[in-house]
């Protein structure tokens, strides 16, 4: 992971760019947890824009291989809810820049983030059924922002989708030209970052309880039914 500083408390987090798309191991899911608490604990902080390296946002997770034990299969999904607890619990707005891929992991932190710039020609999707995995984890956050008959759709489909599909569904925020996507990121977190503080902090706490956002129960049995039916199909 990549950390920049855009000035007027904006920072910068990328994907490190890997041949495949910057997909994310186990590992780089745990270094990006961290590189998050080192972000979050920036004085001064106003915003974090997130972006991916190279040519794509984010590929994806590849999780470990060969676990058998539910244990240890709900261990390295876990590192998702680690992930996704940073953003939940952060005190600023986080902008993601979407060029290219951001299938599975990456459509689902997209989703998540309070303001999604994406290039016209950006791609997404939720792969997980055409490995025969259902999403759980992805949708149980992800049904709160897309009506339920899209969200399912997409989830049981696995079917790529563009910038435009994923702003009507609200997904993305705003559609950029190809190459754009991170410069109008920063400036929008410039935006944020021209605005008061304690109201911003405000606003997206409260937003996003009312939005159901704050609540990972759903989540945590995501990634326990997940872990007792993988470590099942492995024996």
């Amino acid at each position: 992971m990549k950390i920049e500083s855009h000035g007027d408390g904006i920072y910068g987090v990328a994907f490190t760019r890997t041949a495949d798309g910057n997909h994310l191991s186990s590992a780089q899911l745990a270094e990006f947890a961290t590189t998050l608490d080192e972000v979050l604990a920036m004085p001064g902080l106003r915003a974090v824009v997130l972006s991916g390296e190279g040519e794509h946002f984010c590929a994806g997770r590849v999780g470990k291989r060969g676990l058998t034990s539910a244990a240890d299969v709900r261990d390295d999904l876990g590192l998702i809810l680690e992930v996704n607890n940073r953003l939940r619990r952060s005190p600023v707005p986080f902008v993601a820049a979407v060029e290219g891929k951001a299938l599975g992991f990456g459509c689902g932190f997209t989703t998540q983030c309070d303001i999604a710039i994406a290039a016209e020609d950006a791609v997404f999707a939720l792969p997980e059924m055409s490995h025969g995995l259902p999403p759980l984890i992805v949708l149980s956050y992800f049904a709160r922002f897309v009506p339920f008959k899209k969200a399912f759709e997409l989830a049981l489909t696995s079917r790529h989708f563009g910038a435009a599909e994923a702003k009507e569904i609200g997904i993305v925020t705003e559609v950029v030209p190809r190459g754009a996507a991170l410069r109008r990121a920063i400036e929008f977190a410039r935006t944020i970052a021209a605005l008061d503080a304690e109201s911003v902090t405000l606003l997206r706490e409260f937003s996003r309880r009312v939005a159901g956002l704050s609540d990972e129960t759903e989540a945590k049995n995501a990634v326990t039914t997940m872990a007792i039916s993988l470590a099942a199909r492995a024996h």
